[in-house]
């Protein structure tokens, strides 16, 4: 026989390891979306440079650039204290 506290125990030990399974998978499905996707990335560069190779003319893509002029104030510092022994008066 089982008391009532340990049923709660088992309980709520089932819902954390299925929390636990489900934020696994999901981290599982983000690597291997994430290696796919270099795997591309890595196939597109092969495959750009097979055709350099084969001395087919590639067009290379450049993204545009966008640059915002900021102002920027500088201020100066203030003089560092020097160091060393004081002074005897």
């Amino acid at each position: 026989m089982t008391t009532s506290y340990i049923r709660e125990a088992q309980k709520k030990l089932k819902a954390e390891k299925k929390l636990l399974r489900e934020q696994e998978a999901k981290e599982q499905k983000a690597a291997l979306e994430a290696a796919d996707k270099a795997h591309q990335e890595n196939m597109a560069r092969i495959e750009k440079k097979m055709a350099i190779i084969n001395g087919d003319v590639v067009e290379e893509v450049k993204p545009k650039k966008t640059t915002k002029k900021t102002t920027t104030k500088t201020t100066k510092k203030p003089a560092a204290k020097k160091r060393g022994r004081p002074k005897k008066s």
